[in-house]
């Protein structure tokens, strides 16, 4: 291997992650037998299963397959777009809405357009990964908060003399699956005149008399001024979007790199997208099953002694602590047919290791007995 000050950076890198049992990579694909518990999927629905979504999204795609050969502002695109983002912007109960490729996308350029270095950016420490890659870029001034710490996020608007001022927290957080206090947020946004965006990609779906996220479980919507969802998670495609005003989805289309400089997403893509929030919003309690059954899952978590921190939504960490113990949980797992991610750091936070089960609409009462038994005898095993 050629040696220069980068390869050996990433060598003592690559190094230093093995030698913390922190080392990562990709799987290669293997046909998994039919009858294995899957809780690694974000698809909390079941939807890319859905046998109904799947006739829909092949009449929608017709012949066309490939698509959008070029950035949406240069090139003809797929119709289904347009109707995607009218079924979005009713469906939310917003002005408008504008699909990106997907919600890292939609994150990373909403705050990068958004925000300026005169802007002060409020954000929950555990806030996702995107969002603070957005701030970074935008050359903003990141304030972090105490994870659902509304104290202290008063304290720090307070504090602050900036002229802009924007608030942004995820809604469920992907690792912890709890939920952000939105109307104290909504509140707080109101007081000091700050902007506030909110991340509903693992909310999207899962909460609301029509299905539509925390925002609208909370009753919120006049608060907040830009929702993010995404398309990957409970409607099991690809894509993100954001739900808002004229005014800023305009403002986006002109000053948003992530979506100026990004080829469109395939028609095929489109199709399915539509078909699932279609059908999603026939059938808007899905979520809330979802949401009901996985409170059973933590209830056997913690008879067993195996702690769940906050959780109250479909996603559900099973607090280990040590990383390599972790995987080996995970490991042992999969090899008695039950598939749980490890989540170690930087994830998490150190000493916080976790297997994440994503619950859904495919596991039920069965599937939490198995998995039950199965920590059951590895806890009686290795304790």
């Amino acid at each position: 291997m050629k040696s220069s000050p980068f390869h050996n950076r990433i060598a003592d890198q690559l190094d230093e992650r093995r030698a913390k049992g922190l080392f990562r990579s990709i799987p290669p694909f293997a046909a998994s037998p039919s009858n294995r518990i899957d809780c690694s999927t974000n698809s909390y629905l079941g939807l890319h299963a859905n046998e109904e979504v799947g006739r829909e999204a092949s009449r929608l795609t017709g012949e066309r397959l490939s698509g959008n050969c070029a950035s949406r502002l240069i090139a003809d695109h797929s119709d289904l777009y347009r109707q995607l983002e009218s079924e979005i912007a009713q469906w939310e109960g917003t002005e408008t809405a504008l699909v990106f490729t997907s919600g890292y996308t939609a994150n990373l350029g909403v705050i990068q357009a958004l925000c300026t270095r005169s802007t002060e950016v409020f954000a929950d420490r555990l806030n996702h990964a995107s969002i603070f890659d957005g701030i970074r870029l935008s050359g903003a001034t990141l304030i972090r908060y105490g994870h659902c710490d509304m104290a202290e996020l008063k304290k720090c608007l307070q504090q602050s003399t900036a002229p802009e001022k924007l608030i942004i927290t995820d809604t469920v957080f992907s690792m912890d699956g709890d939920r952000a206090p939105l109307c104290d947020i909504a509140d707080l946004g109101r007081s000091f005149g700050a902007l506030v965006m909110v991340d509903e990609a693992h909310a999207t779906g899962m909460f609301g008399e029509n299905g539509s996220g925390l925002v609208e479980a909370t009753g919120t919507a006049k608060a907040i001024d830009i929702r993010m969802g995404t398309l990957s998670k409970a409607i099991a495609g690809l894509g993100g979007y954001v739900a808002t005003s004229v005014r800023f989805r305009d403002y986006f289309v002109n000053f948003c790199r992530s979506l100026v400089y990004s080829t469109g997403l395939p028609h095929a893509v489109l199709a399915h997208n539509l078909a699932a929030i279609r059908y999603l919003r026939e059938h808007p309690r899905l979520g809330a099953a979802v949401v009901k059954s996985a409170a059973l899952l933590r209830e056997a978590f913690e008879r067993i002694g195996f702690s769940t921190g906050p959780a109250t939504t479909q996603i559900i960490p099973c607090f280990v602590g040590d990383e390599r113990e972790t995987v080996a949980l995970s490991t042992w797992l999969r090899a008695h047919g039950v598939i749980a991610p490890a989540i170690r750091p930087p994830a998490v936070p150190k000493s916080t290791s976790r297997l994440r089960f994503s619950w859904s609409a495919l596991c039920g009462d069965e599937a939490r007995t198995t998995i039950s038994v199965h920590l059951q005898q590895w806890k009686s095993e290795h304790v």
